[in-house]
């Protein structure tokens, strides 16, 4: 089935979320990334980041809008669907006790020739993070293709 072409410019509210050291603490382990500065205090505290910080790939955590969006807007077949490439760009750190805002938009979309799959489907998201005060902590751009039945 393809996807929504009419999906480009869905776009999720800003949603709020407190970011905890639990969440930094399993995304560490599914990971098995067990970098100090993203778990140990002490260790943290003494390195140029001044404190603990999360994860490049966090921004996952919040996949559940994501997903919500690619079904509702996208009209996706998650079975069909496979990860082309991330780019994450940060701006500030992302720490354990901080309440940000978070948003997933539908930035690109179309078709593509692929070397294994052939012809594919793909869309592109874009996931902003800011902090309570509107500062920009991450952007990210993540390209999913989605393979024809």
């Amino acid at each position: 089935m393809p996807i929504n072409m009419n999906a480009l410019g869905a776009e999720t509210p800003w949603a709020q979320v407190t970011v905890t050291q639990r969440q930094i603490d399993q995304l560490c382990s599914c990971l098995e990334d067990y970098n100090p500065l993203f778990l140990d205090d002490e260790i943290a505290a003494t390195s140029s980041a001044a404190g603990i910080v999360a994860p490049p790939t966090f921004i996952n955590c919040f996949r559940d809008f994501k997903t919500t969006l690619v079904l509702s807007e996208a009209e996706v077949d998650l079975p069909l669907l496979l990860h082309g490439e991330q780019v994450i760009e940060y701006f500030a750190p992302v720490r354990p006790g901080q309440t940000i805002w978070h948003k997933i938009k539908i930035v690109d979309v179309g078709r593509k020739k692929s070397r294994t799959y052939g012809e594919l489907d793909f869309f592109t998201v874009l996931i902003k993070l800011k902090s309570e005060n509107g500062e920009r902590l991450v952007e990210a751009t993540q390209l999913f293709f989605v393979r024809d039945n």
